[in-house]
């Protein structure tokens, strides 16, 4: 283990590699860390963690190992998993590795939830593949549909582990897990920010080939190659409201938590800025999208209207940016940024940064552009973060930090944090290294366990103890035992007993709910509860609401429980919402109304969003002050979204196997609502088609062309004519119709066969694709048909998928 100035050498030359892999790496020789780890990387073939800071070139670590693996097998034979938290930073990876590797022919794939199944088929035949955590545990829940793909990994590569501690850190924890038992022989390397427990995720790592931990380099400070100095300002305040917060932050006086501070003791912004700008970039991390705004006004109103010296950063005349204000702030060198602006505005900002001509930018946590500054200040520690007030987390003031000096701009760095003085010693310990990395994997067990025992790699609670004593849970566990509240004397006996009893009361609390159950020869098998419930993510107490519900479910029935669903459950009414939710409710696009007249619950919320814009698209409500509910909407909204496909194809799978052939019926019209995003028989069906917008529809529904069918039956010159078209632009929307499936089902009954008490009837069914052309997706999804059949009491009698 190499910790802080370990003997080796300065600097190793990149010359030491072969020409062809020399040239990926635009530098003439590795910093002092990376050449510490050069042979390990490269030269061994070792599993490896390393805790280095942020902004010490730990990428190239990554690199290194990536061309060990390609010095050692051949092109097309194996495959090298990279896991990071963030889609914006796998994106980033993906988009610089593409670009460098190219040269050498290696491919690399994205993998997000938003890849698409055409995109799936490219990212099979990469040699590098791009992911997130909770997308690589969804994959690897399927891994026996993916077997040869997973026997040619060879390397896995896990970024900032140090996340472990977080919310998300018991999917990191449950994949890599997993891959060592899918891969056994797949080298793992895994690099964390410097952390003071990184020997525990080196013996969790572990070695491929014997029982010893995985090889451990840990580096301080001193290993930064740009030097960033930190300053931590705490606020007394009464408030704990993050918003009333974010005006203090601009107007109060704070208390320095370090005594190095040079004297800068109560300083509001502006003079924070003045005491450590030298006339470099800089970067304000604000809590909301509002607070960008509010940011940037108050900084070109009094501090950069006080510089000088900065007068040449100003913007050339003219209009650069659709956003009136944004436009106006960009002349005094100031601008914000945030995903509410357009796209071009935002790609403006970043190009007019890099040229100077902007000095500040104000933005979100969420800046996924690797923009460099000197200066970073992290206005708050609390932001808005998937729909509610949250915390950031190790990670994310990591990522933000280390945007502050980076080594081909600056030499030095400063980092500003401002927080609530009750918060002074976390983030001490954190941006200090000194907070240890705990498991949070027991919080979430009851669903990992299901999901093992899908995969088979748990079938009985003795391998279901065996499992959990893989999991870095395990290691913590018997480090601390206090933390995750076992007998203070922490002996190895009361350990054990814990982890007995954390597995048979998490078996036991499956098997007692139906999602798994004990087969004649006492192996855990998963039933089609538990099968679902792993295929589509779902958490227990969700799942447990699905496989309870009614007989004979309503489209509104099913609804309201899809909105309850716990996934859902960090979506709440903000300030001021419930008068624009009410509005909503009462329009007559919204076709389940609410029933209550105080819309307070957010399942009730969550109902009208998917309701309002997505399937019912009435518009939204015109008052004043509601648009910035309006934006929340939005963002509320993709949240939803990201959960109700799984969530509806998980209620399907429910009714099927409880034989309830009304509420299949009815989940699946919602389902196929959901995916077109327009209810199933809407008059607004037509909105589907690319470039139909709401005053096209109505020209469309004045000349009675309501379906697809019957757009189809139209020729050119009659499309042209019912939208004012010039000659041959109707040919646009023939086109788009016929690249939609139409199906025709035949049925044609074989025998009757009469019994004493019933009569059995024989059916062939036939269903042909009525396309010119074969269609095999639509919408960059694969194309997918189902065949039910239901008595007219509501019971299922069959039900099949087809490609």
């Amino acid at each position: 283990m190499a910790r802080s100035r370990a003997p080796g050498p300065k600097s190793i030359s990149t010359t030491v590699l072969p020409d062809r892999y020399r040239s990926i790496f635009k530098f003439p020789a590795f910093n002092e860390m990376q050449s510490l780890c050069y042979s390990a990387l490269y030269q061994n073939d070792v599993n490896t963690v390393i805790s280095s800071p942020t902004g010490s070139g730990k990428t190239v670590l990554f690199e290194l190992a990536m061309l060990r693996t390609l010095a050692t097998n051949n092109l097309g034979n194996f495959k090298i998993i990279y896991i990071a938290p963030t889609k914006s930073l796998c994106y980033e990876r993906f988009q610089d590795w593409s670009a460098r590797l190219a040269v050498l022919g290696v491919k690399c794939g994205f993998l997000t939830g938003d890849t698409s199944a055409e995109e799936v088929a490219t990212v099979k035949q990469a040699e590098v593949i791009v992911t997130t955590p909770e997308k690589w545990d969804s994959t690897t829940r399927r891994w026996t549909d993916y077997d040869r793909l997973m026997a040619m990994v060879k390397l896995v590569l896990i970024d900032e582990v140090h996340i472990l501690k977080d919310l998300r850190g018991a999917t990191v924890e449950v994949v890599v897990s997993r891959m060592k038992y899918i891969a056994p022989h797949a080298r793992f390397i895994a690099l964390s920010a410097t952390i003071p427990n990184a020997e525990d995720i080196a013996d969790w790592l572990g070695q491929q080939w014997n029982s010893l931990p995985a090889q451990l380099f840990a580096f301080g400070e001193e290993f930064r190659p740009v030097q960033l100095d930190i300053h931590v300002y705490g606020y007394s305040t009464r408030t704990t409201n993050t918003f009333q917060l974010d005006k203090l932050y601009d107007s109060k006086y704070a208390e320095s938590l370090l005594s190095s501070l040079v004297g800068i003791n109560g300083e509001r912004l502006p003079e924070i800025l003045d005491a450590h700008f030298v006339q470099k970039p800089i970067i304000i991390f604000c809590p909301t999208r509002k607070s960008t705004v509010s940011t940037a006004k108050l900084l070109a109103k009094t501090w950069m209207k006080s510089r000088e010296a900065i007068l040449s950063c100003r913007m050339d005349p003219g209009r650069h940016f659709q956003d009136n204000e944004l436009d106006e702030l960009s002349r005094a060198g100031v601008a914000y940024h945030h995903a509410g602006l357009s796209m071009q505005d935002r790609v403006m900002v970043e190009r007019m940064f890099l040229g100077r001509k902007i000095l500040i930018i104000c933005c979100t946590s969420t800046l996924s552009v690797n923009l460099p500054a000197q200066l970073v200040i992290i206005r708050g520690t609390s932001a808005w973060i998937e729909g509610q007030v949250q915390e950031y987390t190790e990670f994310d003031m990591h990522q933000m930090m280390g945007r502050a000096g980076r080594p081909q701009f600056d030499t030095s760095g400063v980092a500003v944090i401002m927080t609530t003085r009750d918060k002074q010693s976390k983030y001490e310990q954190i941006l200090c290294g000194q907070e240890v990395v705990e498991s949070c994997l027991h919080n979430h067990l009851v669903e990992h366990l299901n999901a093992e025992v899908c995969l088979k790699t748990i079938n009985d609670i003795e391998s279901a103890k065996g499992w959990l004593r893989s999991t870095f849970l395990y290691v913590r566990m018997k480090k601390n035992p206090a933390y995750y509240n076992i007998g203070a004397t922490g002996s190895s006996k009361t350990i054990e007993e814990s982890l007995d009893h954390l597995c048979t009361e998490n078996i036991a609390r499956l098997q007692i709910s139906k999602i798994v159950e004990t087969s004649a020869g006492n192996e855990l098998v998963p039933t089609i509860y538990g099968k679902s419930m792993a295929l589509f993510y779902i958490q227990f107490q969700t799942m447990l609401k699905f496989m309870n519900a009614g007989v004979g479910m309503s489209i509104s029935d099913i609804l309201t429980m899809l909105a309850q669903a716990q996934e859902f459950k960090t979506i709440r009414f903000k300030q001021g919402e419930k008068k624009f939710y009410k509005e909503i409710n009462a329009s007559v696009g919204i076709r389940y109304p609410l029933k209550t007249a105080d819309i307070k619950d957010s399942g009730e919320k969550v109902s009208l969003i998917i309701q309002q814009f997505t399937l019912g698209r009435p518009e939204f409500p015109v008052y004043d002050g509601c648009g910035k509910h309006v934006t929340q909407f939005h963002a509320d909204k993709a949240m939803v979204w990201q959960h109700v496909q799984r969530l509806i194809r998980c209620i399907v799978d429910c009714k099927i196997q409880a034989l309830d052939g009304l509420s299949v019926r009815n989940a699946l019209e919602l389902a196929r609502s959901l995916q077109a995003e327009i209810w199933d028989n809407s008059s607004n069906i037509l909105l589907q088609l690319e470039g139909v917008g709401p005053a096209t529809l109505r020209k469309f529904l004045n000349r009675d062309v309501h379906t697809f069918a019957d757009l189809a039956d139209m020729d050119t010159l009659s499309i042209e004519s019912a939208l004012s078209l010039n000659r041959g632009r109707g040919m646009k929307y023939l086109q788009d119709v016929e690249k939609m499936p139409r199906f025709a089902v035949t049925l044609k009954k074989l025998r009757e066969t009469p019994d004493t008490s019933s009569v059995k009837i024989t059916i062939q069914v036939a269903v042909k694709l009525m396309n010119k052309t074969v269609v095999k997706m639509y919408n960059r999804k694969l194309l997918t048909v189902g065949f039910l059949v239901e008595l007219s009491n509501g019971e299922l009698v069959d039900f099949r998928r087809a490609m």
